[in-house]
């Protein structure tokens, strides 16, 4: 999945996250492990390690890293009574979810199965680049992120809370209708369409599923996405 796509679920993940401890914060940390697979992975794969591997799924990819942050995350927790790292932890297991990441076993189990696998890709960040702006998906996800990262960030600015409240009542109905259309797409067999560049049906499902859980988590969360 693209990067939008991944903040969206990762910010809606911590805003379920944030709810029991009372801390805000946690969703900012959530929302930067939904994304922090592909931060690591990307340049060292395809650039560190381009002509060894080139390939954008390695360490960030795998659930060893998810174990060492849940590890780390437990050690914060009782040390100094922060779920920080273990929000993060869910954001990371959230993308590799979306990533189908079972469909690689030997980089979502290394180092059990053994060594990564190499891939050929050509001008890879270049086609990523074009087909993140060719997805309507992306642009969606990307307003309605902004309007939960703005709402989260309430408290440091609080003139934002009105601004935040119209987009996310403007960009969640689309975000509804974004999950109808990615159903039907799936289930008329629809290729690749303006929805996501290069979706198959597993995408399409999985926007589906995307959009179904944001709208049912802004649902549940919004007085906290509506105080103005």
């Amino acid at each position: 999945m693209f990067v939008a796509c991944h903040l969206f679920l990762g910010l809606i993940l911590g805003l379920a996250i944030a709810g029991r401890p009372g801390d805000r914060r946690l969703i900012g940390f959530c929302a930067l492990g939904a994304v922090l697979p592909d931060l690591i992975d990307k340049p060292v794969g395809h650039l560190l390690l381009g002509e060894a591997l080139n390939s954008g799924r390695i360490f960030g990819h795998g659930l060893l890293f998810v174990a060492l942050l849940v590890i780390a995350g437990i050690i914060l927790l009782q040390q100094r009574q922060s779920f920080a790292l273990l929000a993060a932890a869910a954001g990371v297991l959230s993308h590799q979810v979306l990533d189908a990441m079972w469909a690689i076993p030997v980089t979502w189990y290394f180092p059990l199965l053994g060594p990564y696998e190499p891939y050929e890709f050509t001008d890879y960040f270049g086609n990523a680049i074009l087909a993140e702006v060719s997805s309507l998906s992306e642009w969606i996800f990307l307003v309605a992120s902004a309007g939960i990262a703005l709402a989260a960030c309430r408290g440091i600015h609080p003139d934002s809370s009105g601004i935040a409240a119209t987009i996310v009542r403007v960009s969640i109905p689309l975000v509804g209708l974004l999950a109808l259309a990615s159903l039907y797409a799936w289930a008329a067999g629809i290729p690749e369409s303006i929805l996501m560049a290069g979706a198959g049906p597993e995408d399409y499902l999985m926007l589906a599923a995307v959009g179904t859980v944001g709208v049912i988590g802004a649902i549940r969360h919004r007085d906290f996405l509506d105080a103005g």
